[in-house]
């Protein structure tokens, strides 16, 4: 239905919706998922964040000349790895994949200039919003919400969609130029440069496309009415950029997926701006601890909450130092990031909030455990977590 206008609250409330899912999304996409896995995240996230009972990823396939309804929520059974879609200008997402641009249609019944497909007639749907998925300048398929009640959709939908295709599309480049990585491994096993060169192309164009996704982010943080939200969107681009940064330091001696680790708490630490002077950022870290790239992500971004904390809260008008250690146990197979300052004490963590739940969910991904340790001034945290075999 309509979204009622006049009361500022829903809409607050559901762009901070959209943001928790971005921030959310943008680390599922670091982890190392089956394509199958990760459309149908997609697509679950954006019914669920939209309210909105059918969505659904449409792939291009060029040797059939249409769209194959791979990935959705919603539909009945046989629709999704069955259905397809043309691609001409009649069709909804046909004209997505034309123009490369979202296409928003509130009543596709009585739009005279589309038809409406027998899947969406027998679904009852109404209003559809869509917007291209694009992979290294080409448009790779459709990501679609279909409404089955009369939809006003604005620009917080279209932003938000979007902002989940960009991610995705970063995502399943990422699969897409392993997965050539791997062919040419095995076909040229000998050929060790060959598989160096697709490798270092492929970070430089996810780190594109990341840098695209932190670009649109601040776009968007420009229109953005309070300082609160324009704050989100500079933390979702922190996080997004802590991703990026990952790519820098990916191993081609020992594979695509490990990273240096201690060089990229480094670079991660020097991209994190202290605000003002008076706050030093140090990192102790020992130079060869290689990573998964899953993992580095994760362990990443929990310092990057961590840092981020200490700056906000930590320190008055002195300043002070932000410690941040990465050390591992071999014989027990055991590592510990810490992050300490020398500031007033912040306390226990505050039940609840974003920061600490991402905190907790990256743990978990590392099957870790995090804790405050006592100081004499300031504030420890302490992440332990298993090292990989």
């Amino acid at each position: 239905m309509p979204r009622k206008t006049g009361d500022p609250a829903p809409e607050l409330k559901r762009l901070h919706e959209y943001q928790r899912a971005l921030a959310a999304f943008s680390r599922i996409a670091s982890e190392v998922l089956s394509t199958e896995r990760l459309l149908h995240y997609v697509t679950a996230q954006v019914s669920r964040v939209t309210h909105i009972r059918h969505a659904k990823v449409m792939r291009y396939r060029p040797d059939k000349g249409d769209l194959l309804l791979v990935a959705g929520v919603g539909w009945k059974p046989g629709v999704v790895g069955n259905t397809t879609f043309s691609l001409d200008s009649a069709s909804v997402a046909g004209r997505t994949m034309q123009t490369s641009a979202p296409v928003i249609i509130e009543d596709l019944p009585n739009d005279p200039e589309f038809r409406t497909p027998p899947t969406l007639r027998e679904h009852g749907i109404v209003s559809v919003l869509n917007v291209p998925i694009r992979i290294d300048g080409r448009t790779w398929g459709v990501l679609e919400v279909d409404a089955e009640e009369p939809r006003t959709f604005d620009e917080g939908d279209v932003t938000f969609l979007t902002t989940m295709a960009n991610i995705l599309g970063v995502a399943l480049l990422r699969q897409e130029t392993q997965d050539k990585a791997a062919e040419a491994a095995a076909q040229h096993a000998r050929q060790k440069s060959f598989a160096e060169v697709v490798l270092r192309e492929f970070q430089h164009r996810v780190k594109n496309n990341l840098q695209t996704i932190i670009s649109f982010l601040a776009l968007q943080r420009r229109h953005a009415s309070t300082p609160d939200d324009r704050d989100r969107f500079v933390s979702v681009m922190d996080r997004v950029h802590a991703i990026a940064l990952a790519q820098d330091q990916l191993s081609f001696e020992t594979g695509v997926s490990n990273v240096e680790f201690g060089d990229y708490l480094r670079a991660l630490c020097a991209n994190i701006d202290p605000g003002r002077d008076e706050v030093t950022i140090e990192v102790e870290a020992h130079r060869g601890a290689l990573l998964p790239l899953d993992r580095a992500v994760a362990a990443g971004l929990i310092v990057n909450e961590l840092v981020t904390n200490s700056l906000k809260y930590a320190f008055d008008e002195s300043g002070g130092i932000i410690q941040v250690t990465f050390t591992m146990a071999r014989e027990q197979g055991e590592a510990c990031l810490a992050v300490e300052d020398n500031g007033r004490g912040m306390g226990p963590p505050r039940q609840g909030g974003l920061g600490l739940r991402l905190i907790d969910a990256f743990t978990t991904q590392l099957d870790g455990q995090v804790e405050q340790e006592p100081v004499e001034k300031g504030t420890r945290t302490c992440v332990r977590f298993p090292l990989p075999l």
